[in-house]
């Protein structure tokens, strides 16, 4: 007799720093990431252990200033989708605890698994990793990752935007510039996957900036790490392109829940950056996290899919 139960919904995520504990395994967890690292284990392994190594202090400084909110807003997403749907919810991360791995023993008993990866759009270094975990299962396995265009989803960033627009002085408003920043990754690793990540974060700004056709609108991206190529141009070039008379609404267009890149990289270090060019109105828009407009748009594109 098959007692296995119907479905269960799990969110995930790449994980955040929050505590002081969570800095060497996420470091260590996201560089022996294969997906990320493309090399064999020993070789993954060995180089995850020295940049580990060499960048723990600098992440303890970030650390020191903000910490990631993404487990707390992971959880209210799942424990508001538990009220709404009569599923078992589930949330865990990849690099820090409650990790995917160890809830991955809990869910054998289901015979259908919906995976709601935190990231509108696709990428082999965040969903295809998330997803990887979940491989092995007897399971059915949804991912639910293909939102970055929705029209529900738009909506939400819309109002986001169109909120953030009011914090700019009525006669600069609609001069203002719209930035979508996004995170890069590197050209090689972009080129071998022919990773659709770029595709898409390209296509969701353009939706949203058919909605706002009255401002001029950039894409540039964040975050690079280390001395290889990454996807360009930067959010630091970027922002020095710029008028420096005009003002500039950052919108974090890859990231649904707010983390060490919209919390430290955009409002601290890229502020700072454009306050120091002479831009005086640099403001970004909010992150989703856990909006109920959003769990409600989870839900039902759930709802859409049994």
């Amino acid at each position: 007799m098959d007692c296995r139960r119907k479905s269960a919904v799990v969110v995930v995520s790449t994980g955040g720093i929050a505590e002081i504990s969570d800095i060497s395994q996420f470091l260590f967890g996201m560089f022996t990431d294969k997906r990320i690292m493309p090399f064999n284990k020993i070789v993954r392994f060995l180089l995850a252990a020295i940049i580990t190594s060499l960048r723990a202090r600098q992440t303890y400084k970030i650390f020191k200033q903000v910490r990631s909110p993404v487990k707390i807003y992971a959880a209210s997403i799942a424990d508001k989708l538990q009220k709404q749907l009569d599923m078992d919810i589930f949330f865990a991360l990849n690099y820090t605890k409650p990790k995917i791995s160890k809830l991955i023993k809990r869910l054998k008993s289901y015979n259908k698994i919906f995976v709601v990866s935190l990231y509108p759009q696709f990428s082999y270094t965040t969903t295809a990793s998330e997803l990887d975990a979940f491989r092995n299962l007897k399971a059915e396995i949804v991912p639910l990752n293909t939102f970055y265009k929705d029209s529900r989803y738009l909506d939400i960033i819309q109002s986001y935007i169109s909120k953030a627009l009011l914090r700019i002085p009525e006669p600069q408003r609609n001069d203002t510039i719209l930035l979508f920043s996004a995170h890069s990754l590197p050209v090689k690793l972009y080129e071998s996957t022919h990773d659709r990540y770029i595709s898409q974060v390209k296509e969701t700004a353009a939706l949203i900036a058919e909605r706002f056709n009255n401002h001029k609108y950039r894409i540039s991206f964040q975050s690079k790490l280390g001395p290889v190529k990454w996807i360009s141009p930067t959010t630091f070039e970027t922002i020095a392109e710029l008028p420096k008379n005009v003002p500039v609404l950052i919108v974090p267009i890859s990231f649904i829940i707010d983390n060490t890149e919209t919390l430290y990289e955009i409002d601290i270090l890229y502020k700072k950056f454009a306050e120091g060019l002479g831009m005086h109105d640099f403001i970004r828009s909010e992150c989703i996290n856990d909006d109920d407009r959003f769990v409600s748009l989870i839900k039902n594109i759930i709802l859409e899919t049994v």
